[in-house]
């Protein structure tokens, strides 16, 4: 409603209008000003009212002087008359009108509009609703400052609609960051936009502000980011959906990891594919574990046959020797006593053979006791100095008071027999060899290792995961059994040996022996 000098001011012209209506057959010069004042306001009024928007007029001191009927609907009064002139504390709770008030006096101090300010409102009948609302100073013919005026737009259901999805997003967002598995979006240009902890860990980023922008030709090794980008492409281009895809990672830090990669297009509202979704899921382990099983179907296999193999083998050599000891009793010509020293010699290297099988297929457990490993490492370097080649310069870097180890001291010089013999197979040219040993706590475990260094020519990285596989080698025919049953005798020691080599780099094998408990 109109205020009372408003209402007044429009029933004068109202008054005067009639009057003129009345005298304009006699004087049609009048002027119509009252009448258009009468019908804009009227219209303004409507208008005014028709707007679905609570509107209202304050004076300076936060008196209401104007509302429409959607404010006198928020407010809750029956009729116009129940408001003018009242402030908002006549109606909303106390904290609610503090509210307005500071709001006001704030815009009445500056002059500042305050345009589209989202505002939370309890409304008189407790309703807690959000509105969008814009306050600008009223003011005066000679631009007095004499009040504010509003407008407030109910923007509850969108408001609502906003936390909704913010509470889906979060929780999709819980969901991708806990996840085990790696999952990513990149757009169109294969640029990534999401990067869940992860995808972070294949990718070397420490935050995902890290990866976000980044295509993978930025994040991975050249030959690793044009196949996956080509793979991609399928999915961008075409739609294509790639599933259960096995992919090969090889992270920032060198290490080579296997992920079961699905990969499907990202489409916006219009079904436009505007990227990809990416989930991959490392299956590294579970390759291992299949290569491990598959490494012992093999062994298993190859260690009946080569059981079998050597007991025809002691059954052929045994007369053979005994033949060889008999002979050797008969004959006296010297020529004679030499090539039969070299058939026994032979004989016995094949019985040494058998022997070496018979331990690569069932890990002879042996005789077990304290064994003096310091020792058994110095008369190693001081019998590979005086058998092997001259060119072939042999090194010790043996420590003290090493911790004590139980096992077969038979088999664990076999062992460091063969580690040397490969070793210096491996410098045909000569080179220096390196025997070590010393004390080491692995995850917690003591151990005692025993290091077997060459300056050889390495091994190339497509052998590298077979050289412990039986018969495997690379060197001449009669050769191959040496590693296998190295890997044998100390596994039945509860050890465990490693390898590290480059091509022309030489070689390092390490034998980690736990410690007597």
């Amino acid at each position: 409603m109109f205020p009372d000098d408003a209402q007044r001011t429009l029933s004068r012209g109202s008054a005067v209008n009639t009057s003129r209506v009345k005298q304009k057959a006699r004087s049609p010069r009048r002027s119509s000003a009252p009448l258009r004042t009468l019908e804009e306001s009227d219209f303004l009024r409507t208008l005014i009212d028709l707007i679905p928007d609570p509107v209202r007029l304050k004076d300076r001191e936060g008196r209401y002087v104007l509302i429409n009927r959607a404010k006198l609907l928020e407010l809750g009064a029956q009729s116009f008359k129940e408001v003018i002139g009242k402030t908002a504390s006549a109606f909303f709770s106390p904290e609610m009108a503090e509210q307005f008030k500071e709001s006001d006096e704030k815009m009445l101090r500056t002059g500042v509009p305050i345009l589209n300010h989202r505002e939370r409102i309890i409304e008189p009948n407790g309703a807690v609703r959000w509105h969008l609302t814009s306050t600008l100073p009223w003011a005066d013919k000679a631009g007095n400052v004499i009040g504010t005026m509003s407008i407030s737009r109910d923007i509850t259901e969108v408001v609502k609609a906003e936390e909704k999805l913010q509470q889906e997003r979060n929780l999709l967002r819980t969901l991708i960051d806990n996840l085990p598995d790696c999952i990513y979006a990149k757009d169109a240009d294969g640029r990534k936009v999401i990067a869940n902890p992860g995808d972070l860990k294949n990718l070397g980023c420490k935050t995902e502000a890290d990866a976000i922008g980044k295509t993978d030709f930025d994040l991975f090794p050249k030959e690793i980011a044009a196949r996956f980008f080509e793979a991609e492409q399928k999915v961008l281009r075409n739609g294509e959906q790639l599933v259960n895809r096995e992919e090969k990672v090889v992270r920032p830090d060198g290490e080579v990891r296997w992920v079961l990669s699905t990969k499907v297009p990202w489409h916006d509202a219009a079904g436009n594919i505007i990227g990809l979704i990416g989930i991959g899921r490392d299956i590294t382990d579970k390759k291992n574990l299949e290569a491990q099983i598959t490494h012992a179907q093999r062994m298993e296999s190859m260690g009946r046959l080569v059981t079998g193999v050597a007991h025809d083998l002691n059954n052929i050599l045994a007369p053979i020797l005994i033949s060889i000891d008999l002979l050797r009793k008969k004959l006296q010509d010297e020529e004679y006593l030499k090539m039969l020293a070299k058939a026994e010699a032979n004989a016995q290297r094949g019985a040494d053979i058998i022997k070496q099988m018979l331990w690569f297929s069932r890990g002879l457990s042996g005789q077990r006791v304290p064994v003096d490993l310091k020792h058994l490492v110095e008369e190693m370097a001081r019998f590979v100095s005086e058998t092997f080649h001259r060119s072939i310069t042999v090194e010790k870097n043996i420590a003290t008071d090493l911790w004590p180890v139980v096992g077969d001291i038979a088999q664990l010089h076999q062992v460091l027999l063969n580690l040397c013999t490969n070793a210096r197979d491996a410098m045909p040219g000569g080179g220096t060899l390196t025997l070590g040993i010393r004390n080491a706590t692995v995850d917690g475990r003591r151990q005692v290792v025993i290091e077997v260094t060459d300056t050889g020519i390495g091994i190339d990285d497509q052998f590298i995961d077979r050289i412990f596989e039986p018969f495997f080698t690379t060197k001449d025919v009669g050769h191959g059994l040496g590693l296998s049953t190295t890997l044998s005798i100390v596994k039945s020691h509860g050890g465990t040996i490693k390898v590290e080599s480059e091509p022309m780099q030489g070689a390092t094998f390490r034998v980690h022996l736990p410690v007597q408990s």
